[in-house]
């Protein structure tokens, strides 16, 4: 009975989910509509959502909202929030996973290569949750955030510095929106992944830019998560089980970071 319970614990809410469309944001976007929730699923690629929705649609028979937006532009940001909640009526959670990653050595990290980073992965965040936010707020309303993270942000890695520094930075926004909205009703927390086998890790496992083995070596689960794996702790902190918990980075990497 309390399986049956979790499982459908969504029912009556309202997710948005950004880079929803692939990887593990439509891992996360199929979690809540399998929970019961009605989402949305924004990102910059038009067909991919698509896809990504009817995927969702077919499993779970309950429609996809899906907008066409890039979080690095603060209007589409607003447009995304007012948009799923000219939808569904509501918004009761936000996943913050849209995010800019590329290998860059530090030496050609020149200022507008600092500046996409930052607009992508800081600032996109901060702008959709100030959105959500404003909203809630101006109708005592609460909610939940969860902002996709990295063990990268904890750690430094090879040609990764702007991706690094920017999902520290996001940690760090994570805990002050935590500590300015908790008493409004908002919790923020995150998760940060360590390596997922999405379609582009099995790509480079496939052309050897990333060895599999050696990877698998240095996870004493000794295998590389799912989706599905980092979207059951969004789930988890999204939802009322984790109604206390305020401003945590909750890693999901099978001990790969320690």
């Amino acid at each position: 009975m309390a399986t049956n319970a979790l499982t459908r614990e969504y029912d009556g809410k309202v997710a948005l989910i950004t880079g929803g469309g692939s990887g593990i944001g439509f891992g996360v976007a199929r979690a809540f509509a399998r929970a019961g929730a009605q989402v949305a699923i924004a990102g910059r690629t038009k067909a991919t959502l698509m896809r990504a929705a009817a995927q969702i649609e077919d499993e779970c028979g309950a429609p996809v909202l899906t907008v066409a937006a890039d979080v690095a532009d603060p209007v589409d940001c607003e447009r995304i929030v007012a948009a799923t909640i000219e939808r569904f009526g509501a918004l009761d959670v936000l996943v913050n996973n849209a995010a800019l990653f590329a290998l860059i050595p530090l030496i050609d990290a020149d200022p507008a290569e600092a500046a996409r980073f930052l607009r992508t992965n800081v600032e996109g965040p901060l702008n959709c949750a100030r959105s959500f936010a404003k909203w809630a707020f101006a109708r005592g309303r609460g909610g939940a955030i969860v902002n996709i993270s990295s063990i990268a942000g904890r750690r430094p890695a090879l040609n990764l510095g702007l991706y690094c520094a920017s999902k520290a930075a996001l940690e760090s926004l994570t805990r002050v929106m935590a500590l300015e909205w908790a008493g409004r009703g908002l919790r923020a927390n995150a998760v940060a992944p360590g390596h997922v086998l999405t379609e582009g890790v099995v790509e480079d496992f496939r052309t050897r830019r990333l060895d599999e083995k050696a990877m698998l070596a240095a996870i004493p689960a000794g295998r590389v998560a799912d989706a599905d794996d980092v979207a059951r702790a969004v789930l988890f902190l999204a939802s009322d089980r984790a109604r206390h918990i305020v401003g945590h980075v909750l890693t999901v990497d099978g001990g790969e970071g320690l």
